[in-house]
């Protein structure tokens, strides 16, 4: 166990070689040990104060491993923090957090996703005053025009989004204005589908809270909406029609001078090519 400073925790080698086993053995279809029995091995290690600096290690570190027990060390630490976050000495949670945010760009997508996953569920537990470089870092990404940083940035903001909208919408000492101000310019324009998607996924979830920033913004929403209506990307075009859908439903107003436009908009979607699209529209 090292010491406190967190750039000193190292794992040892037998203890990294003796949970990836035990990822192996968990994920592989073929393996004869019993599947109980490994989990009961799992929980054992849990009782170590720094098994979760292990995690982290194998899915942010273990270059020779295979990405799936990489994903399964980030998908075992997602369970654990959820539950035994607050109760991690501090050393040991920016350890976690330090190995976190430069997988945000990490080259697999998988990887990308997992790691997504648990910063939204340390954002959940800590909340984002307790993780002060997350924002920036988020924002180096964004800005980067390197595909796999702005996808897992997106992935991660899409993920805090949908699963505690509000943090983002809430003053933040240090910062000029609130994340959602910071975000919300850099969510519209991508020349790629997939950030297409997640920004406005993301986007979409404040329609029913409405902050100020997207009221504020609501024209530009529109016209950034009105500029995807015809995507290439059924994905997108179905998040544009869910769009519509919520906001005749609790902010009609907003849509009133345009109502000409999103009506034809609707009927023409209602013959999509593609079915999930079509159905979306019907909500309307």
């Amino acid at each position: 166990m090292a010491a406190a400073g967190s750039a000193s925790w190292q794992p040892q080698e037998e203890g990294l070689k003796e949970i990836c086993g035990l990822l192996e053995q968990q994920i592989s279809p073929s393996s004869s040990a019993d599947k109980s029995q490994i989990w009961q091995q799992l929980q054992h290690y849990s009782q170590f104060p720094d098994f979760n600096n292990y995690l982290a290690f194998i899915l942010a570190r273990a270059e020779g491993k295979s990405v799936e027990i990489r994903q399964a060390a980030g998908l075992l630490l997602k369970n654990n923090l959820r539950t035994a976050y607050k109760m991690m000495s501090p050393a040991h949670q920016q350890y976690i957090k330090s190995e976190l945010l430069p997988c945000l760009g990490a080259a697999d997508k998988h990887i990308r996703s997992t790691v997504g996953t648990i910063i939204s569920v340390v954002v959940q537990q800590g909340g984002i005053l307790g993780w002060p470089e997350l924002l920036q870092a988020f924002i180096n990404c964004l800005d980067s025009n390197d595909l796999n940083h702005m996808e897992g940035a997106m992935d991660a903001l899409s993920k805090i989004c949908e699963d505690i909208p509000q943090v983002l919408d809430s003053d933040v000492p240090g910062l000029a204005e609130r994340p959602i101000n910071i975000f919300l310019p850099r969510l519209f324009q991508s020349p790629h589908a997939s950030l297409r998607k997640l920004s406005l996924g993301s986007v979409n979830q404040y329609i029913m809270l409405m902050p100020s920033a997207l009221y504020a913004s609501v024209d530009k929403y529109l016209h950034g909406l009105f500029g995807l209506a015809n995507d290439p990307a059924a994905e997108v075009r179905k998040l544009v029609c869910a769009a519509f859908v919520q906001l005749i439903e609790v902010r009609p107003s907003v849509l009133e001078p345009h109502m000409k436009n999103v009506i034809e908009y609707m009927l023409q979607v209602n013959k999509d090519t593609d079915d999930e699209v079509a159905l979306e529209a019907c909500e309307f």
